[in-house]
C-alpha cells in the first residue's frame, strides 16, 4: 500500500508492506493467534527478563531481553519495519555495513569535537510514540496498536528486544534531519551512533555555543546555542549532562570510543589492559589467571574476553597493524587452540612489504625498498649512496623512522640490501615470481613518488615491452611510468610475485625501466 511521510512539509513516498496492511496479515505472517496475541497483551511484562553487562567505562547497561518466543515475533516484525525506515546518511547505529568504525571513519581528523550524549534513551521512547509514529506513517491504527505492544514493555522500548533498534532510528528520523541542518549551518559534520551525538569540525564550532566555546573536557549542555537545546527538546529527548564533551585540535578527539586524531585507535589504556591480561596468562598459566581475571570481577572466560577486545582493535586498524599482530601474536602462542587468524589481504600484504627509504646525503630526497622472502629488506643502490645516515618508514607511522645499513650494494647492478632491526610483526614480505618474464605480460609498479604526509601507496599498471640486456645486466623495460621516488621498489607479475626492482624512469628518461629479478638472486649467490 503506497503512503507518504512529511519532514518539514516534505512529502516522501513509502511504500507499505502488505503484511502491515492489516490485522489478518500481519498476525498470518508472524504466525500469531488472536488468542496469543490477547495472552501477550495482558502479560507481556512476564515474557522478559533483565541483566546487566559490564560497559568500557566500569559502568553497567541495564539489557531487557525478551524471552524465546516472544523475540521470534519481533525478529519477523523487524524486516517489515526496515522498510519503512528511510535511512539518513549521518546514521551508523544499527544499519548494515555501519558500525563504531564508520562512525568515527565520518569525522575524519577534524580538530574540534562535540561529543552529545541522549539520556536514558530508549526509556524515552515510549509506547505512545511508537504508535503514532506508526499512524503518521498511514499504518493502520490496529496494526500500530499491535506492533507497540509487541515491541515494548512497561510503557517504552527495551534495550534487547529485536525491534527497539529500527524503531529507535524511525523515531529520531525527525531529530537527525534537524541536527544535520545544524550541523551544515555549523560547517561541521553531524552523526549519531544510537544515543551517541558527535559534532566535528576544522575551525572552532561556535554556532553550536550561546557564549564563548567552553573549555575542553565535560560542559554543561546549558552553553549550546539555544537552537541546540530546542532541537533536543521538540524531538522528546534530553542531552545527558555527565557525557557532553568538548576537545580541540590540542586534546584527545574521541568518537564512540575510538580515537581520531592521527587515525583510527583506541585508548592506550584499552591496549594496556589486554597487554595485563596476557602477561597474565604467560607468568601464571592459564588457570591462574582465569582465578585473579574472576577474582577482580571479570565476567565469563578470559580466553574469550581477550579474543574479543583484539578483535575490537583489528576491526578498527586492520590486521597488518604492528600492535594488533603483536597483541595476536601473543595471544596465539598462550592460547594456540583457538588462534586469532593472522592471513591479511593481498591489498594488505602488498602495501606492508613496501616502505620509503631516505638518504640524508641526498637532501633527504626519498626512494621506495620492499621486503623480499629469504632475501631481505630490498632496494636500489643508487637510493643509499654515500655514507650518511639512512632511514626507512611506512606511511603508517612516519615519525617512527628505522635506521638501516647497507649490508650489500651492487652499484653495476643497481642494487641494494639493507640491515634492520624492524619487529617481525612490523611488515610483510613478497614472494619472488617462479614463471618466466615474456613481453606482453601484465606487471605493476609500486612505490612511494613525491611522497608527502598523507599519500598512500602508488599502484601502476603497465606491459613488459622489452627485455633488453644493459652492460651485461638483464632488464626489464615496461610501458607504464616508472616516476622518480619509484626507484628501488618492486615490479610484481599478475600473480602478484616479485620480477623486478625498479631502476629509473618518468617523463624525462627515454624508457622506464627495472633490474630482472634474476640479477638480484645470483647477485645474493655469489
Amino acid at each position: 500500500m503506497p503512503s507518504v511521510m512529511r519532514i518539514f512539509g516534505n512529502l516522501i513516498p513509502i511504500a507499505i508492506p502488505p503484511e502491515l496492511a492489516a490485522e489478518p496479515p500481519l498476525l498470518t505472517h508472524l504466525g500469531l493467534s488472536a488468542k496469543e496475541l490477547k495472552k501477550i497483551w495482558w502479560y507481556r511484562g512476564r515474557m522478559y527478563k533483565q541483566f546487566s553487562i559490564a560497559k568500557n567505562s566500569g559502568k553497567v547497561r541495564l539489557i531487557t531481553a525478551p524471552d524465546r518466543r516472544l523475540k521470534i515475533l519481533q525478529r519477523k516484525l523487524a524486516p517489515l519495519l526496515d522498510q519503512l525506515y528511510l535511512v539518513r546518511n549521518p546514521v551508523h547505529g544499527f544499519v548494515p555495513a555501519r558500525s563504531v568504525k564508520t562512525n568515527a571513519e565520518a569525522h575524519g581528523r577534524r580538530r574540534y569535537v562535540v561529543n552529545l550524549d541522549l539520556q536514558d534513551f530508549f526509556a524515552t521512547i515510549t509506547e505512545n510514540r511508537i504508535r503514532g509514529l506508526l499512524i503518521s506513517l498511514d499504518i493502520d491504527t490496529r496494526v500500530a496498536d499491535i506492533v507497540a505492544r509487541l515491541s515494548c514493555v512497561h510503557g517504552h522500548l527495551p534495550q534487547g528486544a529485536p525491534t527497539s533498534p529500527v524503531l529507535s532510528n524511525m523515531i529520531c528520523y525527525r531529530l537527525d534531519t534537524e541536527l544535520l541542518r545544524v550541523a551544515k549551518g555549523a560547517r561541521a559534520i553531524y552523526t549519531r551512533y544510537a544515543d551517541d551525538i558527535t559534532f566535528s569540525s576544522y575551525q572552532p564550532p561556535a554556532p553550536l555555543f550561546e557564549g564563548a566555546l567552553p573549555a575542553v573536557g565535560r560542559f554543561s549542555p546549558e552553553v549550546l546555542a539555544p537552537r541546540v537545546r530546542q532541537t533536543f527538546d521538540t524531538n522528546g529527548f534530553t542531552i545527558n549532562p555527565d557525557k557532553a564533551h568538548y576537545a580541540d585540535r590540542n586534546s584527545r578527539r574521541i568518537v564512540t570510543g575510538v580515537k581520531i586524531n592521527a587515525g583510527l585507535n583506541v585508548d592506550r589504556r584499552y591496549v594496556r589492559h589486554i597487554r595485563a591480561l596476557l602477561h597474565s596468562i604467560e607468568t601464571m598459566g592459564l588457570a591462574d589467571a582465569q582465578a585473579k581475571y574472576t577474582a577482580t570481577g571479570g565476567k565469563g572466560s578470559l580466553a574469550a574476553h581477550l579474543r574479543g577486545k583484539i578483535s575490537y582493535i583489528t576491526h578498527l586498524k586492520g590486521l597488518t597493524d604492528p600492535v594488533v599482530r603483536a597483541l595476536a601474536l601473543r595471544y596465539n602462542r598462550s592460547l594456540g587452540h583457538r588462534p586469532i587468524k593472522l592471513a591479511p589481504t593481498i591489498e594488505e600484504r602488498r602495501e606492508r612489504s613496501i616502505w620509503i627509504v631516505e638518504n640524508s646525503a641526498k637532501a633527504g630526497k626519498q626512494g621506495t625498498a620492499f621486503f623480499l622472502k629469504d632475501v631481505g629488506l630490498v632496494t636500489a643502490a643508487h637510493c643509499v649512496e654515500g655514507d650518511s645516515d639512512i632511514t626507512v618508514y611506512h606511511p603508517t607511522k612516519p615519525t617512527n623512522h628505522a635506521k638501516v645499513t647497507v649490508l650489500k650494494r651492487c652499484k653495476h647492478r643497481d642494487l641494494a640490501i639493507l640491515g634492520h632491526t624492524i619487529h617481525e610483526t612490523d611488515y610483510f614480505e613478497l614472494e619472488p615470481t617462479d614463471h618466466v618474464v615474456v613481453v606482453g605480460d601484465f606487471v605493476i609498479a609500486y612505490g612511494y613518488p613525491g611522497y608527502g604526509p598523507g599519500d598512500k601507496i602508488n599502484v601502476r599498471g603497465g606491459s613488459v615491452t622489452s627485455l633488453p640486456m644493459k652492460s651485461a645486466v638483464h632488464i626489464i623495460e615496461v610501458d607504464q611510468e616508472l616516476a622518480p621516488g619509484m626507484s628501488g621498489g618492486p615490479i610484481l607479475d599478475a600473480r602478484g610475485d616479485v620480477i623486478g626492482i625498479v631502476h629509473k624512469g618518468g617523463p624525462d628518461e627515454g624508457r622506464q625501466l627495472a633490474v630482472h629479478l634474476d640479477e638480484l638472486q645470483t647477485w645474493v649467490q655469489e
